[in-house]
Order: C-alpha cells, then sequence, then structure tokens
C-alpha cells in the first residue's frame, strides 16, 4: 500500500522530463527528502548522505512500493531542492 504523502506528492508534483529521458521520480525523491528531513538531515549534503545510505533498504523500497530507487547525484539534488525553493 502506498503511502498517503507519496499519493499526495505524485498529484502536486509535475514531472518536467518526458518518461524517456526521466531518470529520477521527483514524488519519490521528495518522499525520501522529507524522511531524511525528519531524520535529522538538515541540508542538502546531509539529504544526499541519507538518500545513499538508506534508500536501497528493503524496508524503504517496500514502503514505496518499488524494486529499484535511482537517487540522483550530489549536484543534481542541489539542482532539485533549487527547483523546490522557488516554486
Amino acid at each position: 500500500m502506498e503511502p498517503e504523502l507519496l499519493k499526495i506528492l505524485k498529484e502536486h508534483i509535475s514531472e518536467q522530463a518526458r518518461p524517456q529521458g526521466r531518470q529520477y521520480s521527483l514524488p519519490v525523491i521528495m518522499f525520501l527528502s522529507i524522511i531524511a528531513i525528519l531524520m535529522g538531515a538538515k541540508n542538502p549534503i546531509e539529504v544526499y548522505k541519507w538518500m545513499k545510505a538508506n534508500a536501497k533498504r528493503k524496508e524503504i523500497k517496500k514502503l514505496l512500493g518499488v524494486e529499484f530507487i535511482r537517487i540522483p547525484g550530489r549536484s543534481r539534488l542541489y539542482d532539485f531542492f533549487e527547483i523546490v525553493d522557488k516554486d
């Protein structure tokens, strides 16, 4: 069962890239970022480190209902936060 927060994020966050060019699910990255922040991450570097250490855990993948999670690199995550902050 998909978490309610992820459902809300999927409804309100539009995917900018075409499906062929999409490497990351923006709602999933936002969801993981929120979890990282709730777990104590205070900035994008700490969010990235949390994602790198935890996103591949079977519990996280089960929570999200996915088999594979691709997380962006650190610079791409910064770009993501810059877009989110502006909008």
